[in-house]
């Protein structure tokens, strides 16, 4: 299938903001990436090119599902490709993630201010649940167009700094292995930490990305957006890691390690950061939500102001928990369920393909014996 402008246009929107759903409060400020890859050490890179690998992979198959069933909450899929008891578990257990993980990106929002600026941290984390119901009624192309708007910024700093990190390294590959190793990991090994990461990330955007690749007829452009974004996240963590992991000295204790570490590049630098860091929160919390309360809502638009603001609100005052201490205890439980949804995608996927290859050879044989007729 050749792809016309406008569809390459439209791809890459959807990449940029399924980027913008993926990462949120954990991995912009590098926490994610401090435990999941960099508390590894040197083999926390291989986990992290594994997870670009996956990323690419999963991207490519939510979004094609999303425009292949129409979606408009991740219910309208799991309910066609999964045993009633397999959907019912997973709408249950994604709708319980959306939850936890908006709670621990609210919270970020406020670190994120407190850390860069010095303001009580109910101010960063009130600013974005209000901006999160203010532009949560949107129509959803809107949406996606405002997820999508910050994440180049993102990417150039995150790419800025680890090339930065690697031209002024200065540090012994021993010295860094032995303060990663310091370092609390999320999961006991590297491979494992990959996985589970992906998974974790694939729990957290999978709702939006659905409802995206719902609002896209043809599946092959959604999924060449969900392709490009997941090798756009990939490389993103792969620049992260090997900034951190350079830079573990000076890091390792941040709540905010990536903010930490441009900061120290240049303070202006750290305060634009700063800002794209709190947009991205905003994106990942945004499309948290956002899934949410299309699922909530269930098909009922009159009822989705409600099962917006709600959650949203209760959210708010959840989040004083603190940022740090939610995110290591609930994000590996998340990712572990997000394995057993990423083979029923899998699985879906593989069937689907070798269904549409089968009519494809069905027709074409079919052809064939009727050239030999006439």
């Amino acid at each position: 299938m050749k792809f016309s402008k406008q569809q390459i246009k439209t791809s890459i929107i959807i990449a940029l903001a399924y980027v913008g759903a993926i990462i949120g409060a954990g991995f912009a400020s590098g926490q994610e990436v401090l435990q999941y890859f960099v508390s590894h050490g040197v083999w926390g890179i291989a986990g992290a090119v594994i997870a670009t690998v996956l990323f690419s992979i999963t991207g490519l198959i939510v979004l094609q599902l999303g425009a292949k069933y129409n979606a408009s909450s991740h219910e309208t899929v799991f309910e066609k490709i999964a045993p009633t008891w397999l959907h019912k578990f997973l709408d249950i257990a994604l709708s319980l993630t959306l939850v936890v993980v908006g709670i621990v990106m609210i919270a970020g929002a406020g670190s994120n201010l407190e850390q860069q600026f010095g303001l009580p941290v109910w101010v960063g984390s009130l600013a974005c649940a209000l901006l999160v119901i203010a532009v949560g009624f949107m129509d959803i192309s809107k949406v996606i167009g405002v997820i999508s708007a910050a994440t180049p910024v993102l990417l150039l700093f995150v790419f800025g700094v680890a090339i930065y990190s690697i031209v002024t390294a200065d540090t012994s590959l021993e010295s860094v292995e032995a303060v990663a190793q310091t370092v609390d990991s999320a999961t006991p090994n590297w491979f494992l930490s990959s996985i589970n990461y992906v998974s974790l990330a694939v729990m957290c955007g999978v709702s939006m990305a659905l409802v995206m690749g719902g609002d896209e007829d043809k599946p092959k452009v959604a999924g060449a957006g969900g392709f490009l974004g997941g090798l756009l996240i990939g490389l993103l963590i792969i620049a992260a890691t090997i900034a951190l992991l350079l830079n573990i000295h000076a890091v390792a204790g941040d709540e905010m390690p990536l903010l930490a570490l441009i900061d120290s590049v240049h303070p202006v630098l750290g305060t634009i950061m700063s800002v794209v860091l709190f947009v991205m929160i905003f994106n990942s919390v945004l499309s948290l939500y956002f899934a949410l309360a299309k699922r909530l809502a269930n098909g009922h638009e009159e009822r989705f102001k409600y099962t917006l603001i709600i959650p949203v609100v209760l959210s708010f005052f959840i989040s004083f928990v603190g940022f740090k201490m939610l995110l290591s205890i609930f994000y590996p439980l998340v990712g572990y369920v997000g394995m057993a949804l990423i083979a029923l995608l899998l699985v879906t996927w593989y069937r689907n393909t070798k269904r549409r290859l089968t009519i494809a050879n069905d027709e074409s044989n079919d052809l064939s014996f009727r050239e030999t007729k006439v």
